[in-house]
């Protein structure tokens, strides 16, 4: 017998029903959000604009005394987003997570997915649209990085939430600028492993890395909604709120999301020179996509700088879907991207990047936060490079 449900941390699904011999729908999980965020959709998007219920994580445990087939149909909702649900899946199995194979998923666009998987003699796994990571194996894999790395990271707590998780951050030592480096609070499009690529390509010993540490204090935060995380949400944290868009109210001196306070509480401290923001998708459905902040957010003296960083991203891709954020876009003032350019002149970037494995998704993240590093040192700082050390051995 196959058991199915979503009960446990980062699990996301709503009504589970059979519907033949050894056949499960999932409904997704509910997603509320505020009545003003609904307005603003519906006046600006037509309802749509900001995708929800586009998360999906369910458990299968077997109690048979042989390998049983099982089919899992995820059941999509008008809000998942467009090509948000599209393949690959994804299979929690001896440890690691693995696509789920073409030959075992039937997608039918906007309507459903269904995943075909054999189910061991008391073997459980775990199925999903991305490959989630828990709040808690996050905890622990920045504590380690902190531990092994002899002083190079430390951990700050930002805050709290309303379920009482840490909010945390990897700091590097203090410098003149800062550049943060953030996973989206879209717990739906799971940044984690990325961001923490971006941390332990720090570690590497490279001239390239010392020369960056030396210039540049890095902060990381890879889990920014952990309570939306741990319920399996898409877009909201465990009261419904939607921290993404909850930073024009922490500005205003209006109620907020905690996690929307913690960071822009952070963000006054540190004032980062730029920030650079990733979503993933396990994807490679579309062409990576760039947001920067349009030109006339920042005063001219910084206009070359700004245009010398955008010009190295730009050059990562052959192709793009590129977005500028200016200032008469809807919600624009919500978010975080605005606020930061408004008050610190920062240059902030939102990033998706469509990849399909986690190796590579990682890698691109370390591509990006490289580049962007080394556009924002000037031209001066990459001439000047020291004399290499060589010793026999």
């Amino acid at each position: 017998m196959i058991h199915i449900d979503a009960d446990f941390e980062c699990g996301s699904g709503g009504e589970i029903c059979k519907i033949g011999e050894s056949a499960y729908a999932v409904e997704p999980k509910p997603e509320l959000v505020p009545d003003w965020f609904l307005k603003a959709l519906d006046q600006h998007f037509g309802g749509a604009g900001v995708p929800r219920e586009y998360a999906f994580h369910v458990r299968l445990r077997s109690s048979a005394s042989e390998p049983l087939q099982c089919s899992v149909r995820c059941i999509f909702t008008q809000t998942s987003g467009k090509g948000y649900m599209a393949p690959p899946y994804w299979m929690y199995q001896g440890g690691r997570w693995r696509p789920v194979a073409d030959e075992q998923t039937k997608y039918v666009e906007h309507e459903y997915v269904d995943l075909t998987v054999t189910v061991s003699p008391g073997e459980v796994i775990r199925l999903a649209n991305k490959p989630y990571v828990s709040t808690i194996q996050m905890q622990e894999d920045m504590q380690d990085l902190v531990s092994m790395t002899d002083g190079l990271f430390s951990i700050r707590e930002l805050g709290r939430t309303e379920e009482n998780r840490s909010i945390l951050a990897l700091e590097t030592e203090p410098r003149d600028e800062t550049i943060l480096v953030g996973a989206t609070m879209q717990p739906a499009e799971p940044a984690a492993h990325p961001v923490m690529a971006v941390a332990h390509w720090l570690t590497d010993r490279s001239m390239l890395t010392q020369r960056l540490l030396a210039r540049f204090q890095f902060c990381l935060i890879p889990m920014p909604n952990p309570d939306g995380t741990a319920h399996g949400r898409s877009v909201t944290n465990a009261v419904g709120e939607v921290p993404m868009f909850g930073f024009g109210h922490v500005v205003r001196g209006e109620p907020a999301p905690a996690e929307s306070v913690a960071l822009w509480r952070y963000a006054e401290q540190i004032k980062p020179a730029a920030y650079m923001e990733f979503h993933t998708h396990y994807q490679n459905n579309r062409f990576h996509k760039l947001n920067p902040m349009s030109i006339d957010w920042f005063p001219e003296s910084m206009h070359e700088r700004v245009h010398r960083v955008e010009d190295a991203l730009m050059h990562i891709n052959a192709a793009w879907r590129v977005t500028p954020l200016t200032p008469d876009l809807p919600l624009i003032e919500c978010g975080k991207f605005a606020n930061l350019t408004a008050q610190y002149h920062t240059l902030s970037y939102c990033y998706q990047i469509y990849t399909i494995t986690e190796e590579a998704t990682c890698a691109h993240a370390v591509t990006v936060v490289s580049t962007l590093a080394q556009a924002l040192a000037e031209p001066d700082w990459a001439a000047d490079l020291p004399e290499v050390r060589i010793e026999r051995g």
